[in-house]
């Protein structure tokens, strides 16, 4: 038996939440190998300039131009996603689909803004507001 077939073998043995924790493992080993390798290889302005555009259009410029390959960009957006869920909106009973419906698109900005910056703090007070506007039946109120 090989690596990859021992491997597969025990990932078969694992729950869902234990192979969910595991893929989520993986892509912020993978994100943070992406980011470490865009501190080492862009300058400060550089670095500011492509926050700033992910800030504003909610994606990561891509391209031989940029320094990033897309699929790099996808990992990091994607470890971005899956922290923001499993470490921040599960605590509140909440998940991004159940967060976004509550969420006005003209905050998004700030909130890819906070998430850049990894302030965790501002979506946790977000959903936190957001479940218990669910639990008592006023979060779609006007």
């Amino acid at each position: 038996m090989d690596n990859t077939d021992e491997t597969e073998a025990q990932d078969d043995e694992l729950t869902d939440d234990e192979k969910e924790e595991k893929q989520y493992a993986e892509f912020v080993r993978m994100a943070d190998q992406s980011l470490d390798r865009f501190r080492e290889t862009h300058t400060d302005e550089q670095q500011q300039f492509i926050v700033d555009a992910f800030v504003e259009t909610g994606e990561i410029p891509t391209g031989e131009a940029f320094g990033i390959d897309a699929v790099e960009a996808d990992v990091v957006v994607a470890a971005f996603s899956q922290h923001l869920d499993l470490n921040v909106l599960r605590q509140h009973g909440l998940n991004l689909q159940t967060y976004f419906e509550h969420v006005d698109e003209a905050d998004y900005p700030a909130l890819r803004r906070a998430a850049a910056k990894g302030e965790w703090h501002v979506f946790h007070g977000h959903a936190q507001a957001i479940a218990a506007a669910r639990k008592t039946g006023t979060a779609f109120a006007d």
